[in-house]
């Protein structure tokens, strides 16, 4: 096939895909010392609403590391005068992760939380061995973002997985869109994932995704993904799970 007719190609499968496509917003981020406050921030201190605010790991009773805050005013779409935050158990003794299964949706060692903002945070000393490096989120980049393969027959799309296709993915053409991310679609790695909400059994929407090591010093298992997501019908409804290789 030569290159015109790729080309080509490619463009069919990029207009039958154009019905599903949505916007990513990648974070642009910058290192900071970490701060108490309602800042949009990867890892980092967490805003608090009074001095125990922070969400203490039922497994070890240590506190639990801040994953992720979004400040809902200042996020590009969607916004709202609250906070969203995603606390995660990172104790190695014992081991939370494991003993809780904090990879699973709905974990006892994982806290997703929508909060109001009042006054200024409440600051407290951090005893903990280790605050992670805080990345404060000071812009988004606008991205193009399509679903997996592994969605097409659930979500009616009919695009052939062929040699033109084996190439849009190789080469990043009309997929969803890998690193951490907001909105858009979940870039899946061990096949389609999302939670249910446990009241209405109604599938979960993804909010944020996090990758190993971008922006959070953390690993998910084998450089996996992990996927913030919330219920179409609580906003309080929220999970978070991953997956690796």
């Amino acid at each position: 096939m030569d290159n015109a007719e790729l080309k080509k190609r490619v463009s069919e499968k990029l207009a039958v895909l154009e019905k599903y496509k949505r916007t990513g917003y990648l974070p642009v981020t910058k290192k900071v010392v970490p701060d108490f406050s309602s800042d949009c921030k990867i890892g980092g201190l967490p805003y608090l609403r009074d001095k125990e605010d922070w969400p203490v790991c039922p497994c070890c009773n240590k506190r639990m590391q801040l994953f992720l805050q979004l400040n809902l005013n200042d996020i590009p779409e969607k916004k709202e005068d609250k906070l969203i935050q995603l606390f995660y158990c990172v104790s190695d003794e014992p081991d939370c992760e494991n003993e809780e299964e904090s990879y699973e949706a709905f974990s006892e060692a994982v806290v997703c939380r929508k909060i109001d903002i009042a006054d200024e945070s409440a600051v407290v000393d951090v005893d903990m061995e280790e605050v992670f490096v805080e990345s404060l989120i000071t812009n988004w980049e606008v991205k193009d973002d399509y679903p997996q393969v592994e969605e097409f027959s659930d979500l009616g799309v009919e695009v052939e997985y062929d040699s033109v296709y084996e190439h849009m993915l190789e080469n990043k053409i009309g997929v969803s869109l890998p690193g951490d991310k907001l909105f858009g679609w979940p870039d899946w790695i061990q096949g389609v994932e999302y939670p249910s909400d446990r009241n209405t059994d109604s599938q979960m929407e993804v909010l944020f995704q996090l990758e190993s090591e971008e922006n959070l010093p953390y690993m998910f298992g084998d450089l996996g993904i992990a996927h913030l997501t919330v219920s179409p019908d609580d906003e309080n409804e929220m999970a978070f799970s991953w997956a690796c290789y």
